[in-house]
């Protein structure tokens, strides 16, 4: 008898008056993550947890709920649940209740069980008016179990099951497999970024990340050339930005033509191109940052992964804009990288040939720029920079994304 998912919470609880405000979030991304399926079942929150209601006649959608709430941010764990309900407190309801929960706990345990294996009971009581305490109840129903199914081997450290019993105000919820939830803070109860999406391997690992913090996800990206909306999508960066708003929720891609910064150095001897370019990409997507109402910048740097990004690179492409720049893999390893990637099945796609606007300069960059030397070399290359800027935003389009889903008019496909 399944008749509930239950949900754990965990760092929105260290969040005070703000509880409310990051608890209700929560519930609202997890019903959006379940209409993209054309899933509809109520959702309640208490103390400590949210719980899905199981529909009888829908139970087969179990195993599609759980895949889409493991992607959803702010869940600890998550399990399948057993709830009984109960009403009162006198003695007379109370042995009733306890009653329920022996036959309630000792079906489970008979499906469960496995020769050898040892247990325990563990019992969490969020409802202090229920008269017996965690301890006590442990002993009675871990001796219930013992004394009514095959289970004979108990341990209290170390146990092969746990059963959990958690007491609510008028409901217990009985489970026993907790399962990994995607942690961090529910999408949307931070301010909103832009994410410098390369399409590499790295940019999509900062902006899942950046997410998980909270962060509302939008995508810039810049193209080596023009090209049209449809091919942009076809093309790996927007399968990318689709896969990823599988968990931003609701996230927008942003296509500039790198064409007019281009033009500007064509024919003209120029050294430190490639920095130059990042300090360009970087006023840009300010620019575009301030019209979206963006508060900053997210990308995948690494430091001293490759020449753009040693130190004094990083921080000459810093001091060419006032928005701040967030970097959440900066001091991550390539190999810890690979595997976030894949473990957000983004690394198949990031592997796939495209032609990279950064490609296309000097193949042996310098490592090491002056932000003022690079403004002087700015004032003489690019006489009129922000009509350049100007330019490259007058020629932007922009795709939209939902759920996993990319927008097509006024319908998510």
């Amino acid at each position: 008898m399944i008749n509930c998912i239950l949900i754990h919470y965990g760092e929105i609880s260290l969040k005070g008056r703000n509880q409310p405000q990051f608890r209700k979030q929560l519930l609202k991304n997890i019903q959006l993550s379940l209409k993209a399926e054309n899933i509809d079942w109520p959702v309640r929150q208490f103390r400590g947890y949210l719980s899905l209601n199981v529909p009888e006649d829908e139970i087969v959608k179990t195993d599609a709920v759980i895949k889409k709430i493991s992607h959803v941010f702010g869940i600890t764990w998550f399990t399948m649940a057993r709830r009984i309900e109960y009403s009162g407190f006198d003695p007379g309801s109370v042995e009733k209740i306890l009653n329920k929960i022996d036959a309630e706990l000792c079906k489970l345990a008979t499906e469960k069980y496995q020769p050898d294996l040892s247990f325990c009971v563990d019992v969490r009581r969020s409802e202090k008016r229920f008269p017996a305490n965690s301890v006590d109840l442990e002993k009675r129903f871990g001796a219930s179990v013992i004394a009514n199914t095959s289970w004979d081997k108990v341990s209290l450290k170390n146990p092969d099951e746990t059963f959990w019993l958690e007491i609510q105000n008028n409901e217990i919820f009985l489970f026993t497999n907790k399962h990994r939830g995607a942690g961090g803070l529910p999408v949307n109860t931070a301010q909103k970024v832009l994410v410098m999406f390369s399409g590499g391997i790295d940019s999509p690992v900062a902006a899942y990340m950046a997410a998980r913090r909270g962060c509302h996800i939008d995508f810039v990206h810049f193209t080596a050339s023009h090209v049209s909306k449809e091919e942009i999508t076809k093309s790996k960066i927007g399968q990318l930005a689709q896969k990823l708003s599988g968990v931003t929720l609701k996230s927008s891609l942003y296509v500039l033509p790198a064409t007019y910064f281009d033009l500007a150095i064509a024919g003209k001897n120029v050294s430190y191109e490639l920095i130059l370019f990042r300090r360009f990409m970087a006023r840009s997507a300010e620019k575009l940052a301030e019209k979206l109402n963006v508060h900053a910048l997210v990308t995948g740097d690494n430091l001293s992964q490759v020449a753009s990004q040693t130190l004094t690179n990083i921080a000459s492409t810093m001091r060419s804009i006032e928005i701040p720049i967030l970097q959440p893999l900066l001091t991550y390893d390539k190999e810890e990288i690979v595997n976030l990637a894949t473990k957000i099945e983004t690394f198949e796609l990031s592997i796939q040939q495209y032609k990279d606007c950064c490609s296309i300069f000097q193949r042996n960059p310098r490592t090491v720029s002056d932000h003022q030397e690079l403004s002087r070399m700015e004032s003489n290359l690019f006489p009129d920079y922000a009509k350049m800027i100007n330019q490259t935003i007058e020629d932007m389009f922009w795709v939209s994304y939902r759920y996993g889903k990319s927008r097509r008019g006024n319908k998510f496909l």
